[in-house]
């Protein structure tokens, strides 16, 4: 009886047993989301969006590393924008998020699939502990029609609306033989990126001679900072040698509307160029000048005269030459100090100086890829001392956790404080080791005097 009675006691715990790993395998874990924001049918040659979200319980300690894959038959862009920070719950677990915008443009009709890209990033997965982690881009798939009546599926210019404008320097009918015209044409397309916008035919009619400049490319974007059409400036100068009518040629620029379904044209009228005659230069009718005399050549005089020529050309070639090295040279004196470590690090300090969080993140982001420190965490761990560890927990917290409730108590200084000793330390500790005086050992040469005069 009394091992009949421990039986169903025995069954319990087997049963909890087995069911233990599940309740670990569920627990909250790091996650990725694609979203094809561009709506309605896509064609060859337009620009589509696709938000990507990367989710991680409680908040990111470093942001995550989203990389510009590569998309066969399309072309991919990432602007160069700042992510933007998200929140939300899943199944009462709060998650925080960073989002990216990608652009992609593709160049043929067909069905596409993001590739499994891997985006890498460091997370407080135990509240004050780093841990590492990484998501696969969600596999997301979307067909690209052809345009219609397009010739084998090929883009072509697909936007939401094109203008073509010009403008000329001075009036086209008022020139003189030898004068120069200058045709600045300006192209707007909404919803294309600016690398996308066809170059415009600039010709020159015959006998008149073009040269064209390299183009001007922009964006426009909204109060807020959103991309709604890409600019292109082309600007030709053309010049005119002999008196005539010449006629520069309309610029014409067709694409095809998604909105509307149809092929429209955008078109900036040719101009028709009239050139006068050079004016001549009238003089006084005078009486024949007596024939020249004859002097004696001066050998003495046109030899001192060659010799001064010799000297001062040999000067003008020194001091060419001196001005050519000493431009070199201050050149990649600014170009080390631009790239030092040191500099990298004063950004951190001007940040923390100004209180400027968003600045803040920026410039450890470049520090630590700048130095090899990737991620900044680990090198937090190893070098800084436990109230910095604590601080800059708690301001990673501040920035990215679902609660802001410590964003206004954050100690910029204090955390910029405990920064420079970790510096301090990591510094001594990559020049070979050493006692900690005023002047720091020898460090590598890209960064030995700036690191010093920072410290």
């Amino acid at each position: 009886m009394t091992a009949l009675s421990a039986l169903p006691r025995l069954l319990v715990c087997l049963v909890g047993l087995l069911l233990l790993p599940v309740g670990i395998a569920i627990a909250a874990d790091p996650f990725a989301r694609a979203t094809l924001t561009t709506k309605g049918t896509i064609y060859a040659g337009q620009q589509i969006e696709v938000d990507v979200d990367v989710f991680v319980p409680n908040y990111f300690l470093s942001p995550p590393q989203f990389p510009l894959f590569d998309l066969p038959g399309a072309v991919v862009t990432m602007p160069d924008d700042r992510g933007l920070n998200l929140n939300e719950t899943v199944n009462g677990e709060a998650f925080s998020g960073i989002r990216k915008t990608y652009a992609i443009t593709p160049q043929t009709a067909g069905d596409y699939a993001l590739p499994a890209a891997v985006i890498p990033f460091g997370y407080a997965a135990v509240p004050g502990q780093t841990s590492q982690g990484k998501v696969t881009l969600p596999p997301l798939k979307f067909t690209v029609a052809a345009v219609p009546g397009g010739e084998g599926g090929t883009p072509g210019v697909t936007a939401g609306e094109i203008t073509i404008t010009q403008t000329f320097d001075r009036d086209p009918a008022g020139l003189r033989a030898g004068d120069a015209l200058v045709r600045t044409v300006s192209i707007h397309a909404a919803g294309l990126a600016p690398m996308m916008i066809p170059v415009p035919t600039l010709d020159a009619p015959a006998g008149v001679q073009v040269y064209v400049h390299d183009p001007v490319l922009s964006q426009e974007r909204t109060s807020r900072g959103d991309v709604t059409a890409g600019l292109r400036t082309d600007t030709a100068t053309y010049v005119f040698t002999k008196p005539g009518h010449f006629t520069l040629p309309a610029i014409a620029l067709q694409w095809f509307n998604p909105t509307s379904g149809q092929t429209e044209t955008a078109e900036a009228d040719g101009a028709l160029v009239t050139v006068g005659a050079a004016p001549v230069t009238e003089g006084t009718l005078a009486p024949p000048a007596p024939p020249p005399v004859e002097e004696p050549f001066d050998w003495l005089w046109w030899g001192g005269c060659a010799a001064t020529l010799l000297a001062i050309g040999l000067l003008i070639h020194l001091a060419a030459n001196l001005c050519g090295r000493l431009e070199v040279w201050l050149t990649a004196v600014v170009a080390r100090k631009e790239q030092s470590e040191a500099t990298a690090y004063r950004r951190v300090v001007d940040a923390c100086m100004k209180h400027d969080p968003g600045g803040l993140d920026a410039a450890l982001d470049r520090w630590s890829r700048q130095t090899g420190n990737v991620p900044l965490s680990k090198w937090i761990d190893r070098f800084a001392d436990p109230e910095t560890k604590a601080g800059f927990a708690r301001y990673r917290e501040s920035r990215y956790g679902a609660s802001r409730a410590h964003h206004d108590v954050i100690d910029l200084g204090r955390l910029q404080r405990g920064l420079k000793t970790a510096r301090r330390r990591w510094l001594q500790k990559t020049s070979g080791g050493g006692q900690e005086t005023g002047e720091l050992p020898d460090l590598n040469p890209r960064f030995e005097n700036a690191a010093r005069r920072t410290l």
